[in-house]
Order: structure tokens, then C-alpha cells, then sequence
């Protein structure tokens, strides 16, 4: 990481003498009788960059969606000047105001006033490729006036073109220039929150709300996206305010101006090195440590280094023989689309990917953003078809089987997005996996829809959901540590213990850059 702080470090802003561009007071909101915030009130500056911060659950996505528009408190005021004009929300706001259809309160207006989110769950067109996906974002657009639309048709295909090529080297200033006809379903995720921020700024966001920006990428990415953040603080004076994972706290404390914190609905403002004491009074375990103490003093921990820097480590616990395979991987190539993903000759062997998951393991697979550890994953549960090789359980072929028969011979996927329905309930979800009860921490959200949980909820749930299956002998999971606290990473990883006939691998994202130990940069 020390190679990322140095590199990636932005300026302390000066944003403390700036003028008050959003002021919220006595902000509430309440899901189902379950207080959620309590009598916020806070204010923005310039050129601000804020931390916020707060456990699972805390409130931390429900402020943001409130103070982007996305949903409305249930009391309270939000002065908005980002873009010089003065706006003034009050809630709950009087039915006569619903009627005039220029004054209610959502995301599109906001986003006119200079609000701009980006999300936990990548939001991009699938179907569009990167470069549309920011271009479609650009504010002003002649043609989508019907009137300029017929009369001004090559003011409209120049603005486009222009348009077109503006979002193209924004894509080349991220690194993804070889990516620039991508569709967006095509791509990794680290890839796809670099496009999610592009877009936000290139619809003129003046304020951006950013919902765990680096989670999911490894380091490569982690600099890219701190230097294009430091650029918009740094060259056009937007302000920031970042919710982030446990492990990249750190990162953000080295140059925010402030720091917001969420606990139990109430709100304190604090300074970062205040924050910094507490990070490091806490020391949290990186992963590296938790698989050492998941090996224990006899046992083993076998780092297989990979191409495209890329490792592939085995924990075998102590007391524990190589057991019997369970999950083998011969000569794998799988295609995305037209795109050679595994076995392409850079980042995996020319003859394919071989590997074996044996009884009592738990592997685990560091690798850059876009290296193919999701296509990997999909493969091997059936959600891609493979191109060459051969996928065995337990000596049974199974490459030709479809996903739901390979789940009922005992593969359960935890998938790093899209794991959960959002328009179910928590009941409803639970019984779809045939589940009964929830842990402790969940059992309040039973009636919630899952779209209004927060970001670690839906993980929660989705882990809970998945390490139960019954008929789960081998478990992948796929960045099964993303938007979870401290508390529930340490939980999740004491259960992450294979019992008798059952195995574990999980995929993390990992510098590009392998030290020599088998240890990332990113831990």
C-alpha cells in the first residue's frame, strides 16, 4: 500500500475558507418505524473532500441517497448553491407542491444543480459500449430538442462528435483507451466504476456523492481513480464526499479536509487525525493475516504466482493432509463475447488455466482488475460457457451441465454483484433459498424491501444466503469482503472454515505488482 500513498496522495484542500455550497438541518428518515437518521445537520464547502464513514447499517447510503435526491427525508431542510443559484427543499414537503411538476424533489434536478452519485452497484448501460456510456452524460445535449432536433441537424452531429471524442480521452486518461468499444456488461468491475465516475463528471457534477469509488479495484486502478479524483478537487474545485471500505479508510485519511461520521443515526464531524489514531489503535487484519491464522502454526500456505500478476494461494490448516480433490480445472479458455478472457497468452498460459481445489482447502486468487477472476468464476459454475479444457467435481465432468444442475452436486456462488433480488423483501428472499431465520444483525430487515438496505445489508444477506445452502460442498465467492465493516469482515471470516468434504475459493482484487513473499500490495 505504501507504494499507492505515495503515488496516489492528494493535496490538503483549502477548503475551509470556501463558501457553504449545501447546508442540510434536522435531516430524518425512518424505514418501517426503524429510525435510521436522526436530526442531521451538516454543511459542504468548496472544494470540500469528506470521508464518511460509519458501520453497516449506520445510515451512511441512505444520507447520500437523500442529499442526491434519490429519496426524501421524512423532515428537515437542504440548502443547495453548487451551481450560484439558491435552492431550498423543506420536508416533509406540502401536497400543492406536488402539483407544480418543476419544483419536487428528485435526482434529475439535483443532478441540474450541480449533484452528481455514483453507486455501490455499478449503474452504467450494458449494452452500450464505455465510450456512449459517458457521453450520454453530457449536459446540453442539442438533440434531445425535439424543435433542434429537426432543424439544426449538423449543430447536433458536430456537438456529438465533439461529444464523442471529449469522452474517448477521458477513457484514455483512465487507462481504458483499448477499451473504448467495450460494452459495458463486458467489462470488470474496477473497470466499470472508473467509467461510473467519468460519467458523474462529465454531467458537470459540481458536488459528488461517491459510494465506495475504490472497492474492488487493485492498486492499478486504486491510483488511477485517486489521481482523477484529485484532478476534479484540484483543477475544477468540485467537492467530494466518499463512503469507502474499511481497508481503503486509510488511503482517504491522507488528504481529506473532514471527516463525517454515521453511528446509530447520529452525525459528528471529526478532523482525520483524529480518524488516523483510531484506524491504527484498531489494526485491522489485513488478509494476509487472516490466512496465517487460518493455516495456524503447523500448517501450510502455498502461493502459486500466475501471468498478469496474478497469485494463486492455498491455505491448508494445520493437522490437515491434502485431501481428496474436489475441484478440478484443466487447460481452461473462456470468451467474453468475441474476447479470449482465460488462456489469452498475456495474463494466463497459452494452453489454458489449470488448477485443484481439494477437500479441507481454502484458495484464494489475487488478481489485477480485468485479469478474468469473475469470467473465471462464471465459467466454472456454468454461467459462461468455456471455449476448451475441461471442469471436473469430484472426478465427474461437468462443463456440459447446466448452472442449476452443477449447484445441485454442491457449487454455491457468491457473485461480487447482482446477488441479491431488489425488488424482493428479505422474506421473500430467504424463502427463495429456503432459508428460515436470519442472524441477529439482519432479522430486524425482514419485512425491508432489499433495495432500501444498505450496501453491507445486501452483502450480508447475500453471504448468509449462500454459506448456508445445505447442499453446499464447495464454496466460491467471489470479493466476498466488498462493502462490509470491520466487525462483519472478522465475523465472515471465522466462518469461513471448510468442514469435512468441503472446500473454499475466493477471488479478491490484488496489485498488478507481486512481491516476492506471494503478498499484494493491496493487502
Amino acid at each position: 500500500m505504501s507504494l499507492i500513498l505515495a503515488q496516489a496522495c492528494l493535496p490538503v484542500s483549502e477548503a475551509a475558507d470556501s463558501p457553504v455550497i449545501l447546508r442540510s438541518q434536522g435531516i430524518s428518515k425512518a424505514f418501517g418505524g426503524q429510525k435510521v437518521l436522526d436530526g442531521i445537520s451538516l454543511q459542504l464547502r468548496r472544494g470540500e473532500v469528506v470521508l464518511l464513514r460509519g458501520d453497516n447499517g449506520s445510515g451512511k447510503t441512505t444520507l447520500l441517497n437523500i442529499l442526491s435526491g434519490n429519496i426524501e427525508p421524512d423532515a428537515g431542510t437542504i440548502n443547495l448553491s453548487a451551481n450560484g443559484s439558491t435552492e431550498i427543499f423543506a420536508f416533509p414537503r406540502p401536497w400543492w407542491k406536488q402539483l407544480n411538476p418543476f419544483d419536487h424533489f428528485t435526482p434529475e434536478r439535483l443532478a441540474r444543480e450541480g449533484v452528481g452519485r455514483t453507486w455501490q452497484d455499478i449503474r452504467l448501460f450494458s449494452t452500450l459500449n464505455l465510450r456512449d456510456n459517458i457521453a450520454v452524460a453530457s449536459p446540453d445535449q442539442l438533440g434531445e430538442n425535439p424543435l433542434l432536433a429537426l432543424f439544426k441537424n449538423s449543430a447536433i452531429r458536430k456537438q456529438e462528435t465533439s461529444n464523442l471524442t471529449e469522452s474517448q480521452e477521458m477513457l484514455e486518461d483512465l487507462g481504458l483507451g483499448t477499451r473504448v468499444t467495450a460494452s459495458a456488461d463486458r467489462v470488470s468491475l474496477g473497470q466499470s466504476k472508473r467509467v461510473a465516475i467519468s460519467r458523474a463528471a462529465r454531467a458537470g457534477a459540481r458536488i459528488l456523492f461517491l459510494d465506495e469509488p475504490l472497492a474492488g479495484l487493485d492498486g492499478a486502478g486504486i491510483k488511477q481513480v485517486l489521481n482523477m479524483l484529485e484532478a476534479l478537487v484540484r483543477d475544477e474545485n468540485v467537492t467530494l464526499v466518499i463512503v469507502e471500505h474499511v481497508f481503503n479508510i486509510p488511503l482517504l485519511l491522507n488528504w481529506a479536509t473532514t471527516v463525517w461520521t454515521l453511528k446509530r443515526g447520529h452525525f459528528s464531524v471529526q478532523l482525520p487525525a483524529e480518524v488516523q489514531e483510531e484506524v491504527k489503535a484498531d489494526g485491522v487484519n489485513n488478509l494476509r493475516s487472516w490466512m496465517l491464522e487460518l493455516a495456524g502454526s503447523d500448517g501450510q500456505i502455498i502461493d502459486r504466482p500466475l501471468a498478469g500478476g496474478a497469485t494463486f494461494s492455498t491455505v491448508i490448516p494445520s493437522g490437515r493432509q491434502p485431501g481428496k480433490v474436489l475441484l478440478e480445472v484443466s487447460r481452461l479458455m473462456v470468451h467474453r463475447g468475441s474476447r479470449l478472457i482465460i488462456g489469452d497468452g498475456s495474463n494466463h498460459p497459452t494452453e489454458g488455466m489449470s488448477f485443484t481445489l481439494r477437500e479441507g482447502e481454502v484458495c484464494v486468487l489475487q488478481a489485477p482488475n480485468g485479469w478474468g477472476k469473475s469470467t473465471l468464476l462464471d465459467a466454472i459454475v456454468g454461467l459462461l460457457p468455456i471455449s476448451n479444457g475441461e471442469i471436473r467435481l469430484r472426478g465427474q465432468p461437468i462443463q456440459s451441465l447446466s448452472a442449476w444442475d452443477r449447484a445441485n452436486l454442491g457449487l454455491t456462488f457468491l457473485q461480487s454483484r447482482n446477488n441479491t433480488f431488489s425488488n424482493l423483501t428479505v422474506e421473500e428472499s430467504l424463502r427463495l433459498t429456503e432459508q428460515v431465520s436470519l442472524p441477529e444483525s439482519l432479522s430486524p430487515l425482514l419485512t425491508r424491501k432489499i433495495s432500501d438496505l444498505s450496501g453491507g445489508q445486501k452483502q450480508k444477506l447475500a453471504i448468509y444466503t449462500a454459506l448456508r445452502s445445505d447442499q453446499s460442498r464447495i464454496r466460491l465467492l467471489d470479493e466476498p469482503f466488498s462493502m462490509l465493516d470491520r466487525a462483519s469482515i472478522q465475523q465472515l471470516q471465522s466462518t469461513l472454515r471448510p468442514g469435512t468434504g468441503e472446500a473454499i475459493l475466493i477471488s479478491i482484487p490484488g496489485n498488478p505488482e507481486i512481491q516476492g513473499d506471494g503478498k499484494s500490495e493491496y493487502e
